[in-house]
């Protein structure tokens, strides 16, 4: 199977910083340095300069291993080696700005990042603080930190942005209070502290700006290359009423190309951190997914609220930075497939506890087919409706976080799902799939685990790979082929069917060995599909009769063949004597 590469974007991109590479052009109404100074500038900033983890900067491996260690299994899947060297080698401003505003707002203590300091600006780097500040520079590598910012960033306007961003500093100011800002330009990006906001008139390249914004900016240093914090030309300069903007120090200007992300909210920014996490966020994250989608424009994607309002998404909502996707806020996602006969669409849907990716394979669809269909996507269930009378073939993949799944610690499970002329539902249950369909039902599925240490982390090998196994070591895969629903679960690391006999919904009817469509009866029906497999296999056809050896190996010898045809004839025949 093919990995799946992260589509993480480190909020790091270093860049040289020129305290004098822009001027006024008259002197501003506001004394920021004196502003500044009585916001605490002069001695709560991190006294490091962003950096680049390289030959000078090593990385210590209880840092990368703290980053494993807390990685879910959704997050585990994005290859977290990758994430990580993404992350460490784009610069440390996130880091830094994090520490910046955690120990002015009182959430951590400086001696937890170095003993005896008595104030932000005393510390400067050793290996002691790199691990620290590494540790927060890996905040953004976690579904949830990565996924708000990003909604953040992909659900408000630019003039929104703008506003959130007066109104969090004003807020945080007048609770003498830091904040947390991203700044993204189409080729810049960069984490600083935020300290407060000034009213008062700036004119800058020919504008007009009535608010500034202070930072503590990790690139701003002097001529010996010592850490400032505080520099009026990193501050970002805004017209309220025109929403215009400039920033001196790097040069970018009124093009409205730029992103600013704020946030206040101290749980969320510290919810993973290495000194003193909460145990509950303030701010609310839940419901907000990523969908992305490799396909042409007339497929189209929906938000679906629990009233059953959907929302149809433009395609300029996709973003670039975030791997043209949509980081969304919704109970589930509706997407219409229309006629995708040229391209073979594929789509992923992840919030913090699920991956799932649903991909028409190609190779089995010709001219003839459609690929005309309604996917529903919410939190339990992935439900799909063929509007023509065949579809082809889809692979599903759902892959689900710990403590999510009763049977921790299997998570990921693969379906191969033959044949779309009837709707079919996919609904994940404690222990299982339970696979519904209004007619009939033709599917693969092979379920794999995630392996543990004695300790409970995901294991990794020497590559930094996680360790997946398939669940059954005596069946491969599971086949269906039913007009019945099934129910598979895991149970021993045995795969294990169930019906539901009475149609109460609880499927509590296990399928016992020699019933190969799942009907609940062992009889003549069930020997011929034995006898068609065996067939089939005689000539070498790849052709798909959907019999698992968990039901069709009656003798439980490897094979499906004559003889557990024979057997199961008997089975039938000795139950029907019985009866």
């Amino acid at each position: 199977m093919n990995k799946i590469l992260s589509v993480l974007t480190a909020f790091t991109l270093f860049t040289s910083f020129s305290p004098l590479s822009s001027h006024a052009d008259n002197m501003e109404t506001t004394d920021l340095y004196a502003l500044a100074s009585s916001l605490g500038a002069d001695t709560d900033y991190l006294n490091v300069i962003n950096y680049k983890h390289d030959d000078d900067h090593l990385v210590p491996m209880k840092v990368f291993k703290d980053y494993l260690w807390k990685c879910s299994a959704i997050e585990a899947c994005y290859v977290p080696v990758e994430s990580f060297s993404e992350i460490i080698t784009g610069g440390s401003c996130v880091g830094i700005s994090l520490l910046e505003v955690l120990s002015h707002n009182g959430v951590i203590n400086l001696s937890d990042i170095q003993v005896g300091a008595n104030s932000l600006s005393e510390i400067s780097y050793s290996n002691d603080v790199d691990n620290v500040i590494t540790s927060y520079q890996c905040l953004q590598g976690y579904t949830e930190f990565d996924y708000y910012e990003k909604f953040l960033m992909t659900n408000l306007s630019y003039d929104e942005q703008i506003d959130r961003l007066i109104e969090t500093a004003e807020n945080s100011m007048n609770q003498n209070k830091y904040f947390w800002l991203v700044i993204r330009s189409k080729n810049f990006s960069h984490a600083v502290c935020g300290i407060g906001i000034a009213d008062g008139e700036w004119h800058w390249n020919g504008g007009t700006y009535d608010k500034c914004i202070l930072t503590l900016d990790s690139n701003v240093a002097d001529a010996d290359g010592n850490a400032l914090g505080f520099h009026k030309n990193a501050c970002i300069f805004i017209n309220s009423e025109t929403k215009d903007c400039y920033i001196p120090a790097y040069k970018i200007d009124m093009d409205k190309n730029l992103s600013f992300v704020a946030i206040d909210d101290d749980t969320f920014l510290n919810h993973k951190g290495t000194i003193n996490p909460p145990e509950t966020i303030s701010t609310d994250i839940s419901g907000i997914k990523q969908v992305s989608r490799n396909t042409s424009e007339n497929t189209k994607l929906y938000s679906v609220s629990a009233d059953g309002n959907m929302m149809l998404f433009d395609e300029a909502l996709f973003s670039d930075y975030a791997g043209k996707a949509n980081f969304i806020r919704a109970d589930s996602v509706h997407i219409d497939i229309e006629n995708e006969r040229e391209e073979y669409p594929n789509f992923r849907y992840i919030d913090s506890d699920r991956w799932v990716d649903i991909e028409i394979l190609d190779d089995l669809i010709d001219e003839e087919d459609c690929y005309n269909a309604d996917i529903d996507i919410s939190d339990n269930n992935v439900y799909i409706k063929s509007n023509e009378d065949t579809m082809g073939q889809i692979l599903l993949q759902i892959r689900m976080n710990e403590g999510t799944y009763g049977c921790s610690p299997f998570f990921w499970w693969i379906m191969d799902i033959h044949d779309l002329s009837d709707d079919v539902n996919i609904e994940i249950r404690d222990n299982g799939m339970l696979l519904k369909s209004n007619g009939h039902i033709k599917a693969g599925l092979t379920p794999y685990c995630y392996q543990l240490d004695e300790d409970g982390h995901f294991k990794f090998d020497d590559s930094y790979n996680m360790y997946v196994e398939n669940v059954s070591s005596q069946y491969t895969n599971a086949y269906i082929e039913s007009d019945n629903n099934v129910f598979v679960s895991i149970e021993n690391q045995e795969i294990i069917y169930y019906i539901d006999k009475n149609g109460d919904n609880t499927y509590d009817d296990k399928v016992e060995k020699g019933d190969v469509n799942c009907d609940g009866l062992i009889d003549a029906v069930d020997a011929s599909l034995v006898s068609a497999k065996y067939a089939i296999n005689s000539t070498d056809s790849s052709e798909y009769l959907g019999i698992g050896k968990a039901l069709g190996d009656y003798n439980n010898d490897g094979l499906i063949d004559a003889v557990d045809a024979s057997l199961i004839l008997a089975r039938y025949a000795e139950l029907s004597t019985t009866k």
